[in-house]
């Protein structure tokens, strides 16, 4: 007996409407320890944790490099970027396990995704941010600085994005495509990598045309 799984696959482009800093570790033993818990193999645990510039700095994000040296964001960012949108509108959507259900119904594909200006890959960054953070400690107020690689807007990823089809409860919406470009659109609002709070990483997306 034949069986088939249905899952629709969409292709979408995010446009950089703010400039957009790195989120990956430039330490290579934190970076380890963070991929340690996104990749699905140990193999991709050691390639991913290979690409990234050479410092061993504290307080320094950078972005992944693939195989080629093209800046990337990595998939994950992406279902992370789900996970924070559709629960912060989660009073329209009306989702609830939002972080389970991303996990399982939500796929991004490439697992590196280059980052483009004008359609062709960026090798560089164009300059680093370095800014000050503030926390409190048992010891009072402490400030440091943290510096991340930045690009400048515009920039341009492309994704494509596979949801399994699913059902709704009576507590919960199910996940459709009308919530995933809402999400989407909060992208505008809050978007990707280091200090998006702060209005950096932000984005307008377009959904392409299916390729042959």
């Amino acid at each position: 007996m034949e069986n088939s799984l249905n899952i629709e696959s969409r292709v979408y482009k995010l446009i950089g409407l703010t400039p957009l800093l790195g989120g990956s570790p430039a330490s290579r033993a934190v970076r380890t320890q963070f991929i340690a818990s996104k990749a699905p193999s140990q193999e991709l645990m050691e390639e991913e944790a290979e690409g990234g510039v050479d410092l061993e700095e504290k307080g320094v994000t950078v972005f992944g490099r693939d195989v080629q040296d093209n800046l990337c964001i990595m998939g994950y960012h992406i279902k992370g970027f789900f996970k924070e949108a559709i629960k912060a509108t989660s009073a329209q959507l009306e989702v609830a396990a939002v972080k389970n259900k991303v996990d399982t119904l939500i796929f991004v594909e490439p697992r590196y995704i280059p980052l483009c200006r004008d359609g062709k890959p960026l090798r560089d960054e164009d300059e680093m941010l370095e800014r000050p953070l503030r926390a409190e400690t048992m010891r009072g107020p402490r400030t440091a600085l943290q510096s991340s690689e930045m690009i400048n807007d515009p920039w341009e990823v492309t994704v494509e994005i596979s949801l399994v089809p699913n059902k709704g409860t009576g507590k919960s919406k199910s996940i459709t495509w009308d919530t995933i470009e809402t999400a989407l659109q909060y992208g505008a609002f809050h978007g990707l990598g280091q200090w998006r709070n702060a209005g950096y990483g932000s984005f307008r997306f377009e959904r392409l045309e299916e390729q042959e």
